[in-house]
């Protein structure tokens, strides 16, 4: 019985994307720590409604004709609690709404773009060429992955970076576009699985992601080449040891769970492991910082 309840517990808290929106709001705050601005709670909440409403809104989206019967688990949770994803999205969607109103108008704009940005991402607004329905900006070949990462770096680092500036807080630039940079780099490296898991869906529906085209061992390869990139953009920063040292290790436990899955490559590895990195190099930074 406490099996199967904390399984459903584990089910609601990543199948109703409300991990995904506590790691949204974690990379923000990291954005705070790193570049030595005070943290500014309301645009993390707007951060975390935002992502939750995106993400929910997404899976929604893209309802399959027979959800009940598809061989992943989050698919059949979805759709079994659809109505109260709805009602989730909504709620999120008017709390991100009216905390943006507080925003100066710059940040209210850039929050507008993201949220434009991730809808087109999925929303049917093209022509594909031999299909009769219209799909999203997804179906772009080679632009998911650049794509993801330009969003989560907009979001994590120059929502509260726009805000902070237009609050009269000093910005270090040049440290700004080192984050994005390293922001880029980690969230590509953590898609890259992602993408292997859905080669033969992604290759069903016509969906041209980088294992499509180049295959499993090289789309690894890649993934193993951002995330080197990305320890040796930090080491070799201006940070103290304790911030280089916990990126670092952030991303070489990260490197471990691609390469050397720890546990099941199941729901659980993608939606809690892989996306639980995000929450991890925000807990490496803190403790870095206060302990």
């Amino acid at each position: 019985m406490l099996l199967d309840n904390n399984r459903r517990f584990l089910d609601t808290l990543l199948f109703s994307n409300v991990f995904i929106a506590g790691c949204a709001v974690a990379q923000g705050w990291m954005t705070y720590l790193l570049l030595l601005i005070p943290v500014d709670y309301i645009v993390l909440v707007i951060l975390g409604c935002a992502t939750l409403a995106l993400y929910n809104f997404s899976m929604i989206l893209a309802k399959p004709q027979h959800p009940e019967t598809s061989p992943y688990r989050r698919v059949r949770w979805v759709f079994r609690h659809e109505r109260s994803l709805w009602v989730w999205t909504g709620v999120a969607l008017i709390v991100a709404f009216v905390l943006g109103l507080q925003l100066h108008m710059p940040s209210f704009i850039l929050l507008g773009v993201m949220g434009v940005m991730g809808l087109a991402y999925n929303m049917p607004i093209m022509r594909v060429a031999g299909r009769q329905r219209r799909a999203g900006l997804r179906q772009i070949t080679g632009l998911k992955l650049f794509y993801i990462g330009l969003v989560w770096l907009m979001s994590s680092v120059l929502l509260p970076v726009a805000e902070a500036y237009h609050d009269d807080f000093q910005i270090v630039w040049p440290q700004v576009v080192q984050l994005m940079g390293w922001v880029f780099l980690f969230v590509v490296a953590i898609t890259i699985p992602f993408d292997i898991r859905d080669i033969y869906q992604d290759k069903y529906y016509g969906l041209k992601t980088i294992p499509v085209l180049f295959g499993e061992r090289k789309a690894l390869t890649l993934s193993t080449m951002l995330l080197v990139l990305h320890i040796g953009w930090v080491w070799f920063s201006n940070y103290s040891l304790d911030i280089r040292l916990a990126l670092s290790i952030a991303s070489l436990i990260t490197l471990f769970f691609i390469l050397f899955s720890p546990v099941k490559k199941n729901e659980y590895y993608y939606f809690l492991l892989l996306d639980g990195t995000m929450l991890l190099q925000f807990l490496a930074v803190y403790l870095a910082l206060y302990l």
